[in-house]
């Protein structure tokens, strides 16, 4: 995957249509008293895209380039296969569905593709809030964590070991789900896309996910952040005080759950990055690619 791609394709949040509701979004924040700085500063501060950190998410992009296909795609695993074994598996243990669908298949549709997107959403939680439970885990997230500002790039700063269990983690999620609907609800079976991407995911992605990683702190309302994760929450998760919570991607239902949950109410944007003493590799791409994982071999 090239940076270029990176931009040009609406599966990538930052896909330039995105990246453009975000500064839409970001400009409201402004307008509404957010900041008294000029906007265009206040939307593209030289300190923020000239920082060391910044630079090393850009350097990211091409080692991501280079160790996905190396990783990725040797465990790439097919939805359609898992889901074969998953209903197979529960064919062969509770025998056929006692449901049948004859008409119109619209609510089977949206029936599924709500469980697709609680599925992947539930299984980032809790592999995220692995990542910093695990020791050997956490030492991998480290370099997502160890960016000391935040872009809309720094989504892509994760190592590839955590990419790659990442993959792992959404292609058994839509497995699961889809061979459970297969074995339920026997017959055509879609979900609701738009442009190729499932349209819950891209709404989410249109309405500001890019400002997760950003200095720009938008705050939801208190009765809001405790169903979807606002941008300022995120922020908070990213804080160098070393908060634990907000392990969520949109939905703030599991840390409300598990009680990871933090409200923005009351707080202001943190600083962020590892204090020194966690730090486990160099600003630099070689460091950050090789040092977590001996960090990471080195836990008992």
């Amino acid at each position: 995957m090239t940076p270029l791609e990176e931009l040009l394709g609406p599966h990538h949040r930052v896909w330039l249509p995105f990246i453009g509701m975000s500064l839409l979004l970001a400009a409201f924040a402004w307008w509404r008293g957010l900041s008294r700085t000029p906007l265009l500063r206040f939307l593209f501060p030289r300190r923020l895209f000239l920082h060391r950190s910044s630079r090393l998410d850009v350097v990211w992009l091409a080692v991501r380039g280079v160790c996905q296909p190396l990783l990725l795609w040797p465990l790439r695993l097919s939805v359609l296969g898992v889901a074969l074994v998953i209903c197979g598996a529960v064919r062969d243990r509770v025998g056929a569905s006692p449901l049948s669908w004859s008409g119109d298949r619209t609510p089977v549709f949206v029936a599924f593709t709500l469980a697709l997107f609680l599925a992947d959403d539930l299984t980032r939680y809790l592999v995220h809030r692995a990542m910093h439970v695990v020791p050997a885990l956490w030492e991998l997230h480290k370099v997502h964590h160890s960016a000391e500002v935040l872009t809309p790039l720094t989504l892509y700063r994760v190592h590839p070991l955590e990419s790659s269990l990442n993959q792992l983690r959404g292609g058994l999620a839509a497995g699961l789900v889809t061979g459970v609907f297969m074995w339920l609800l026997p017959g055509t079976l879609r979900s609701f896309e738009v442009l190729g991407v499932d349209v819950l995911g891209f709404v989410w992605t249109a309405a500001g996910a890019n400002l997760r990683h950003s200095h720009v702190w938008l705050r939801f309302p208190a009765a809001i952040e405790r169903w979807l994760i606002s941008p300022a929450q995120h922020q908070l998760h990213h804080a160098r005080s070393g908060a634990r919570g907000n392990y969520g991607s949109a939905l703030a239902v599991w840390d409300r759950l598990f009680g990871t949950l933090l409200l923005s109410e009351g707080r202001r944007a943190p600083r962020v990055g590892l204090p020194r003493s966690q730090r486990n590799h160099a600003m630099n791409a070689g460091s950050a690619l090789v040092a977590p994982v001996l960090a990471a071999l080195g836990v008992k």
